[in-house]
This record gives C-alpha cells, sequence and structure tokens, in this order.
C-alpha cells in the first residue's frame, strides 16, 4: 500500500468556460504527487469541451454530457473516483498553492477525522480578495449557527463517503450543507481543522448564489425541518433549532436578496430573521452585515 494517500478532485461544470482553465491549472499545478482529477461537464456549449480535450491527458476523466445537477454531477465523479480523500471544486472556485499537501499531512496525522477543512478566501470575478472563512475551532453548532463551511477547503476521507455516500440528488443549493451536517452528526468529533488557506471561492454576479438566490431559503429550511425532526438528537442541539433557523434560513436569504439588489425581500427576510434570534446585539449585527451586502451588490460585475 502506498504511503502517500490519493486524493481525486471532482469538477462539476457547466458553461463555465471562462474560469475552468484556471480551476484545473490549480489542481494540476500542485505539487502534490498523488491526485487525480475527473470533470464532469453537464453538456457545455461555451467553449469548456476545448479546454478540456487540451487538458485529457492529464485528467484522469471527463465527460461532457446531460446531468441533473450538481449535486448528480459530484456523485457521479466521486463513484469513479479512487482516491483516500475525496473532494469537489466547483470549476469558477480554485484551490491554493500547497493545499493537497496540506490536506494530505492532516489526514496522516488525524487519521480517524470525518472530514479534512481548512480556510476559504473569497474572491470577486477579477480575481481579488473580498472576503474569507477562517475555520478554527468549527463544529456541528458553527455549521447550525449560520456558519458556512467554505465547500472548496472541505475534503472527505474514504471511510466517511463509504459510510454516508454521496450528496442528495434533490437538493440544488444546499447540498453541501445537507452533506457536512450529515457527516458532523454521523461524527460528532470528527472534524479535523487544516491550518492553512486552501482554497479560493469565486463570489460574483454569474454565481448560482446571485441567479438564483430566492430558492436559497426554501431549501435551507427543508434540510434543517428535516435535520430537526428526528428522535435521536441531543437537548442541547434541538434547542438551536429556531436559532438555526434565524441565521441559517433567514439571515442567509436576506444577504443573498441584498447581494442581488432586492432591498424589499431582503428586509423582510432580516426582519424575520432578528425576530427569530431575539438578541438585540445580534440583530444591529445581522442589519451591518446587510448593509455592507447592499453597498457591495454589483461590484464584482465582469
Amino acid at each position: 500500500m502506498n504511503s502517500i494517500p490519493l486524493i481525486s478532485i471532482v469538477v462539476p461544470s457547466f458553461n463555465q468556460a471562462l474560469y475552468l482553465e484556471e480551476c484545473l491549472g490549480s489542481v494540476l499545478d500542485q505539487a502534490y504527487p498523488r491526485r487525480e482529477i475527473i470533470v464532469i461537464d453537464g453538456g457545455s456549449r461555451d467553449g469548456s469541451r476545448e479546454i478540456l480535450r487540451r487538458h485529457e491527458r492529464r485528467l484522469e476523466y471527463w465527460v461532457s454530457e446531460t446531468d441533473r445537477g450538481q449535486a448528480h454531477a459530484v456523485n457521479k465523479g466521486w463513484a469513479r473516483a479512487k482516491g483516500d480523500i475525496l473532494g469537489w471544486l466547483n470549476s469558477d472556485d480554485r484551490l491554493e498553492v500547497g493545499a493537497l499537501d496540506f490536506v494530505a499531512g492532516t489526514y496522516v496525522s488525524q487519521p480517524r477525522a470525518a472530514l479534512l477543512y481548512g480556510d476559504v478566501r473569497e474572491i470577486d470575478a477579477r480575481g481579488g480578495a473580498v472576503g474569507g472563512k477562517k475555520m478554527a475551532g468549527f463544529g456541528l453548532r458553527s455549521l447550525l449557527l449560520g456558519k458556512n463551511m467554505g465547500q472548496p477547503g472541505v475534503f472527505i476521507p474514504r471511510r466517511t463517503y463509504d459510510s454516508l455516500g454521496g450528496l442528495d440528488e434533490a437538493l440544488h443549493f444546499a447540498l453541501d450543507f445537507d452533506y457536512f451536517l450529515r457527516v458532523w452528526t454521523a461524527f460528532p468529533d470528527g472534524g479535523a481543522y487544516i491550518p492553512h488557506l486552501v482554497a479560493s471561492s469565486r463570489v460574483w454576479e454569474a454565481a448560482k448564489t446571485i441567479q438564483q438566490g430566492g430558492r436559497f431559503g426554501e431549501e435551507y429550511r427543508i434540510v434543517l425541518d428535516r435535520y430537526f425532526a428526528r428522535s435521536d438528537l441531543p437537548p442541547a442541539v434541538r434547542a438551536l433549532r429556531r436559532r438555526a433557523l434565524a441565521r441559517s434560513v433567514y439571515f442567509r436569504q436576506a444577504r443573498l436578496y441584498f447581494q442581488g439588489g432586492d432591498a424589499r425581500r431582503g428586509v423582510a427576510w432580516l426582519a424575520r430573521a432578528a425576530w427569530m434570534e431575539g438578541s438585540p446585539l445580534e440583530a444591529a449585527r445581522m442589519i451591518r452585515i446587510a448593509i455592507d451586502a447592499w453597498r457591495q451588490r454589483g461590484s464584482d460585475a465582469i
């Protein structure tokens, strides 16, 4: 058995030729010696296929055909992957230098970890930094109360995938949230933090979060209602339901409406979030963040 873990990166893509080459390059240029790249393209007609053909000798596998969405694409890729560690990288995101070495090092040093996750930088359409996610101290409570994991910086050991399977293909917006919630619930002490910047996530006007932001709240509500309906939740977790809905559903949806320039809907969702949260200090924080989102709307346009 090779002592160096194989890392499989699945890239789901659809009409993202603008960023696909940069995304692939960020993986191909890693110095880490054992990695495979699997690209599942949804039948793009924007030049993506030509990019994939140029790189196909360095790809483990690629296909361009109609699929049923992002979750289906990732699941198709993971089903083909041979890695000890699995990840997915959206085609407008990128890995940072040394990322796979950091991932492998944490995997080897903490072999019982059910998730490996590092810091993620948020970038705009031109690649400029606009924010970030510091993941030290993250846990189930963090996830429930509205802190995203930074999906490009999360990696799944094979044993976790074998235990839980892939993504819920009925979801198109909360698919990562749902999966990470399943992992943290099945392995409550199993996450391992990678103390490095490992990926950049692109936040720009053509991204799904902006184009179809109005559907996020609906799916996050479905996921949380399903989660809190479980009979095996500890009382301390069950007590978080109202605040989880306030932050992970209503406040998240409010921010997306403000980012998309829809102040009327943003205010309505923000008011519901603040009322459900119940804390004046938290309500003030929400309002400050919402104002920032409104001010920054459209600033990442190409």
